[in-house]
């Protein structure tokens, strides 16, 4: 599949490369195929690039980057939509933004990815967290990316 993206240029990738986020993203409800890229090795950055829609792409971040003790509480029902099995591997990851004090991280509503099924869930996190924390001036590396 060929998608050329406003920030990235020309991409191609098998749709064994997607993951699929049946409900959308909030604000983004008609964008459910998306594809994770990293666009250097060792980038603490990951891009979720839409392949319906060319000019989307959010910046994401596992949150215990920034945020050690970070944690996820969720109602059991939204595993249900991941198929998770006990042995498939998931991970977390939350967008990135910034604000006019620096960084700030989306902890309210994660994304929660099987990697296995690659199916994905924006969920809403039950643990008091902002939906922009604040994590401190935007760091030299993250400035050309964010």
């Amino acid at each position: 599949m060929d998608i050329n993206t406003s920030r990235f240029g020309a991409l191609q990738f098998s749709m064994a490369e997607t993951v699929c986020f049946p409900a959308g993203l909030i604000g983004l409800e008609d964008c459910r195929n998306w594809v994770l890229l990293s666009p250097r090795p060792g980038d603490r950055v990951i891009w979720v690039q839409s392949t319906q829609q060319a000019e989307i792409a959010l910046p994401l971040v596992d949150p215990r980057t920034f945020v050690p003790e970070f944690t996820l509480q969720l109602e059991p029902s939204d595993w249900a939509p991941l198929g998770k099995r006990e042995t498939d591997l998931v991970q977390v990851l939350v967008t990135m933004g910034r604000k006019e004090t620096g960084l700030a991280l989306n902890l309210l509503a994660p994304l929660v990815i099987n990697c296995e099924r690659r199916i994905g869930r924006q969920v809403v996190n039950l643990d008091d967290w902002a939906v922009d924390h604040p994590v401190g001036a935007l760091p030299a590396a993250l400035q050309r990316t964010a």
